[in-house]
């Protein structure tokens, strides 16, 4: 009984801790967006009030077997500018859902270009703060990605708006987060496809959903498969997706 509890009162202190790196994330993103005109601000406001669930899984597969204030200043940073990235992705797809050139106003067509703009080289100053030639390669390379993805949906005329499609660039943003974050860890190569895997099958999750089917493992154990000092970051994640 006493072991339970002191695992209990452990998770606790790991999901409060969790909690306020997550605050450090939204003050930088508050930071990051100090500059940004009142007028252009009302396209972004709304999805600040997001899960942000992104960022607590780069927090999770960034935290060091042995921790740091520096440790702790660059994962939030990377968190930060990944949060960034998909809120602007979100704001540029507005303009990849207009069904006709004529149903958008010069006003909206214009603050949403510059606010989505805005919102990108704000993630990629975020980004650089890592100081990580590799980490701010990984964000390069993610940005490239879903940016050739939505060009090519809207040559093919496919719907950029899709369950599909938000499912894809979903994934793309939790594993090539996660994938920044342990090498910001300083993980192994088997440790970093194992945590980079776990995040991606997360992203796929809904909330509620423990195991999508009876003969499945739920995500609550396969937690036991990631590093031990990593653990309790990600049962804090799993229990946050509910």
């Amino acid at each position: 009984m006493q072991d339970l509890y002191g695992y209990a009162n452990m998770a606790d202190q790991y999901s409060k801790r969790l909690n306020g790196e997550q605050e450090v994330v939204a003050s930088l993103l508050d930071e990051a967006l100090a500059d940004l005109p009142e007028g252009l601000l009302q396209f972004v406001n709304g999805e600040l009030a997001g899960e942000q669930l992104l960022a607590g899984v780069v927090l999770a597969s960034a935290g060091p077997e042995h921790d740091s204030a520096e440790a702790l200043s660059r994962r939030t940073a990377l968190a930060a500018a990944l949060e960034l990235l998909q809120i602007a992705l979100r704001i540029h797809r507005l303009l990849l859902t207009t069904e006709q050139p004529g149903a958008i106003d010069s006003f909206l067509l214009g603050g949403t270009i510059l606010a989505g703009d805005y919102c990108f080289s704000r993630a990629a100053v975020l980004a650089s703060l890592t100081n990580h030639p590799q980490v701010v390669k990984v964000f390069a390379e993610l940005l490239k990605e879903v940016s050739q993805a939505n060009l090519r949906r809207v040559i093919d005329g496919d719907c950029v708006d899709s369950e599909e499609h938000r499912a894809d660039e979903r994934e793309a943003l939790f594993h090539s987060g996660a994938r920044a974050g342990v090498l910001l860890a300083g993980l192994g190569a088997e440790e970093q496809e194992i945590v980079a895997g776990y995040a991606s099958r997360l992203s796929r999750r809904s909330p509620g959903d423990d195991a999508p089917n009876p003969g499945a493992v739920s995500e609550k154990t396969r937690v036991d498969g990631l590093p031990t000092y990593q653990r309790d970051r990600w049962r804090a994640i799993v229990s946050a997706i509910g």
